[in-house]
């Protein structure tokens, strides 16, 4: 089981969340969740749930790596936390 947690400003008008929402429905092993900051719902590391033993690939703002695994290791995770190497502009 995998679970893929896509953050967007705005989850209503995000043209890529009907389309994760369709291919998601085909895979059982793959629970979505969807996080809209407008809707007041941006990823925190609660979110990511037990992490004690997991591994999260992440792909996003430095910023948020550094806030989820700072919540990570506050919540007693240690999860292997792998980080796309590239900075947003």
């Amino acid at each position: 089981m995998a679970d893929l947690h896509y953050c967007t400003r705005d989850q209503v008008t995000d043209a890529f969340v009907p389309r994760l929402e369709s291919l998601c429905a085909k895979l059982p092993r793959i629970q979505l969740h969807i996080h809209g900051a407008r809707q007041g719902e941006a990823l925190q590391a609660a979110a990511l749930g037990e992490a004690k033993g997991a591994e999260i690939w992440f792909c996003g703002p430095s910023g948020l790596a550094e806030t989820l695994r700072k919540g990570l290791h506050a919540m007693g995770g240690q999860p292997r936390f792998h980080q796309e190497a590239f900075e947003m502009r």
